[in-house]
């Protein structure tokens, strides 16, 4: 659907999304390691897709068509948004919100308009584009032999406490349980992860295996998983980390961290 906007070209998406906070908390979150946002736009699905400057984090959020009240995409389209001003007009997002998306072929600027859901007053603002039409960076395909399920506030609390004693977090798969340790000289944070406690679930395709990744990155990250109940972790030796969640509506947030060698 091509819808003119008076403006001397055409709307090439117009996508309003219900839940402003669920909305908000999402990107608030996920951006954080990035220093701007990728996104692209097509009949299924909005994507963003981006690495952390120094390439060892590579963030990934779909939200699917279904989750968005209205989603008029006249045809694919991606862009490149500038990461403070988008994130600055989120911040005066509230829980009577919801967010409705723009952008204008003709235009520079991706247009954000909060609308309370109560009272239907709008505040609209804008994020510079910086380019137009560049795809994304590809996605990430590797078969990781160890996946587990956790309760999302166990996974946070795990990687605070372990930030405590080192910078280097190491999982490491032993038979059928997941071994969570940091050490720093005389100091060591160590956490047995088995089914029951705390795993919903644990798949393991190579029973010895292990991998160290960069705390930082994680604790980065850590605070937007929280926005479901459960974290799948996938990971094998010397692989990348993946952490995923998804939301009861199909939206998905996904990161993929680099092994530290």
């Amino acid at each position: 659907m091509v819808v003119d906007l008076g403006l001397g070209g055409s709307l090439m998406f117009r996508v309003k999304y219900p839940v402003g906070a669920r909305f908000k908390r999402v990107f608030q979150g996920s951006l954080k390691p990035v220093d701007e946002v990728p996104m692209s736009f097509d009949s299924s699905r909005f994507l963003v897709r981006c690495l952390s400057p120094d390439k060892n984090l590579l963030v990934e959020v779909m939200i699917p068509q279904t989750a968005f009240e209205l989603f008029e995409v006249s045809r694919e389209t991606t862009l490149t948004v500038d990461k403070l001003q988008l994130l600055r007009s989120l911040r005066r997002v509230t829980k009577k919100d919801s967010v409705l998306m723009e952008f204008n072929e003709s235009s520079r600027v991706l247009k954000l308009t909060l609308i309370n859901l109560k009272t239907g007053v709008e505040r609209s603002y804008t994020a510079d584009v910086r380019e137009v039409g560049s795809e994304l960076i590809g996605s990430i395909s590797i078969d990781l032999p160890i996946r587990f399920q956790i309760p999302s506030e166990d996974f946070r609390k795990i990687i605070a406490d372990a930030k405590l004693i080192d910078e280097e977090l190491e999982l490491r798969c032993e038979g059928n349980n997941i071994q969570v340790v940091s050490m720093l000289e005389n100091k060591m944070f160590k956490q047995t992860l088995a089914l029951g406690s705390p795993l919903y679930s644990l798949e393991v395709k190579e029973s010895q295996a292990s991998s160290k990744y960069d705390l930082d990155l994680l604790r980065v990250l850590v605070n937007s998983l929280t926005l479901t109940d459960i974290t799948t972790v996938e990971f094998g030796p010397s692989l990348p980390l993946k952490i995923s969640v998804e939301m009861s509506d199909g939206s998905r947030i996904t990161y993929w961290v680099a092994s530290k060698v």
